[in-house]
């Protein structure tokens, strides 16, 4: 088994213990399901499929936190030391106990070989290749900036004020998703976003020694930031200028990153219409809209607003299948992931 430096411990143990095991033993792994989803977990899945028989897999809710110290989702894996059958089914069971799952299905060997994300099973069928509308079809989708230090760089109109740093070095920035109630926000004569709490982001492209001359306590403030090591920062010391933030347009449309889900079915992403100048962190995910939809929107104005209704309308669990999960029913969508997402609402807007 070929693992990547991401994989945890439990992989190498698999790996490990597969010497082990005399042909026909059963084994059974208590393990993060994250092997399921992550890119670094195909190695497993590889090997569960290639190298022995895999039986079952029982994921436990992510709601249902099984160790309080703990915050990962938990899986429970069988497989027999014995090379599989290429028409062999395995079990995937979801929720509930494992003597009494809440949801089970059989998933075929060969649909397990095709499908990335084996935590889709049992609550989705398997995926049509349809040619169905998805959000990288009208969008490309980014991360939202890594400053290196949020506390050092982003900061508010009271504190650029009080230390006499000039505004025009800075970029409105959006709050973290917990602070930002609207799915809407709009801006005010400069472009800067009309909330509650504004905030900005330090992104200066100018060198040290013209900042010196230009503004003496913008220079005090980054020679400070020297001192209490922010420049040495991983992602800071690898910047041409440290203290000038990586490129990314601000757009309309944002999403949020990671969120939480429930029993209830709470929705754990939402869409944002930002019609202001203010750029995310990467708590955030930005679509910039591919030029046909670009075209449409600067020929209707109004169609912003009906895209963000239609994004909003995405169900929780279609973002769900093309995430990943983590312990206490936390969600999380990585660019490509976010990309992946079926668009049937935006198809059926544009069309229109």
């Amino acid at each position: 088994m070929k693992l990547s430096g991401l994989a945890g411990l439990y992989c190498y143990f698999i790996a490990l213990s597969h010497g082990w095991m005399n042909e026909n033993a059963i084994a059974a792994w208590l393990i993060p399901s994250e092997f399921m989803d992550v890119n670094y977990g195909q190695s497993v899945k590889n090997y569960l499929l290639n190298e022995v028989t895999l039986l079952q897999i029982h994921r436990f809710d992510p709601s249902d936190v099984q160790f309080d110290d703990a915050l990962v989702s938990s899986a429970v894996v069988w497989f027999k030391q014995k090379k599989s059958d290429k028409n062999h089914n395995v079990k995937f069971t979801f929720g509930g106990t494992i003597n009494k799952p809440a949801q089970e299905k059989d998933v075929s060997w060969k649909v397990l070989t095709t499908e990335k994300k084996w935590s889709r099973f049992p609550l989705f069928d398997q995926r049509q290749k349809t040619g169905y509308p998805k959000l990288s079809d009208f969008f490309a989708v980014k991360r939202g900036i890594a400053t290196g230090d949020n506390k050092f760089f982003i900061l508010s109109p009271v504190q650029i004020k009080s230390i006499n740093l000039p505004i025009e070095q800075f970029r409105p920035i959006l709050p973290s998703p917990r602070y930002l109630e609207t799915t809407e926000v709009k801006a005010d004569k400069d472009g800067n976003p009309e909330i509650k709490n504004p905030l900005f982001v330090l992104d200066c492209k100018l060198p040290l020694d013209e900042i010196k001359r230009l503004y003496a306590d913008l220079y005090s403030y980054l020679k400070a930031g020297i001192n209490a090591g922010v420049s040495k920062r991983y992602l800071c010391k690898n910047r041409k200028i440290w203290y000038s933030q990586e490129s990314r347009p601000e757009s309309r449309f944002y999403c949020t990153y990671i969120g939480r889900s429930d029993k209830e079915g709470k929705k754990p992403f939402r869409f944002i219409l930002n019609q202001s100048k203010a750029i995310v962190t990467n708590s955030y995910l930005i679509l910039y809209p591919k030029s046909d939809l670009e075209n449409a929107i600067n020929q209707n104005q109004n169609l912003d607003k009906l895209l963000i209704e239609a994004l909003n309308q995405i169900t929780g669990k279609a973002m769900v299948a093309e995430g990943r999960v983590y312990g206490g029913g936390m969600y999380k969508l990585e660019p490509k992931e976010l990309a992946n997402v079926p668009a049937f609402e935006l198809q059926g807007l544009l069309s229109k």
